[in-house]
């Protein structure tokens, strides 16, 4: 069994919708539909055609209702640690928080944030670099994310994705409040 598929297995038994990005560097699923596992889930079958140790692909979480309303707080890393900043202006309640949730770091050094909500959200931006380019982001229902378990192939850099704070317990990937989320989106941006 490739490393892919026991991820996607993973991931998919943790409630997460999942799909399989392209591994050429560009990040993409490897098939045009894809979005619509924002609101379903793929089966069994699904999984194990996509996931093959032939197949040559990498594993996209989607985030959305199917994923029981997952958000990804997708941090960039440009000179410096958008992530970083971020934890450290968070009152020491949210920093708890932040430290329960899963997170991963990407291989250009940004970090990936895993949270569910009480309803699915779509994705926007919150903070922005000077020069304009993306600093923090709400990767949300219509998006993906790469994880965990893509080959080094999936992204530009040649390097993986690997958890910093992997999902762990009972509830791996929890839900947060409103009041919450809000506070850390307040933070953001």
């Amino acid at each position: 069994m490739s490393d892919t598929l026991q991820a996607a297995r993973y991931y998919r038994s943790c409630g997460l919708s999942i799909i399989p990005v392209k591994a050429d560097g560009s990040k993409s699923p490897a098939f045009t539909g894809w979005r619509k596992h924002s609101n379903t889930l793929p089966t069994d079958d699904d999984v194990s055609g996509w996931f093959t140790s032939a197949a040559g692909v990498g594993v996209g979480i989607v985030p959305g209702p199917a994923s029981g309303h997952l958000v990804v707080l997708d941090f960039e890393f440009v000179g410096e640690s958008a992530y970083f900043e971020w934890y450290q202006r968070l009152p020491d309640d949210l920093r708890d928080l932040v430290d329960t949730l899963p997170a991963a770091v990407t291989p250009s050094g940004g970090r990936h944030v895993y949270v569910r909500l009480p309803d699915s959200q779509p994705g926007t931006k919150l903070a922005r670099y000077a020069k304009g380019k993306t600093k923090i982001e709400v990767r949300g229902e219509g998006h993906q994310v790469l994880a965990p378990g893509c080959p080094a192939e999936c992204h530009p850099s040649g390097k993986l994705y690997e958890w910093a704070t992997p999902p762990a317990g009972d509830d791996p990937f929890p839900v947060v409040e409103w009041d919450e989320w809000s506070a850390l989106c307040e933070v953001a941006q």
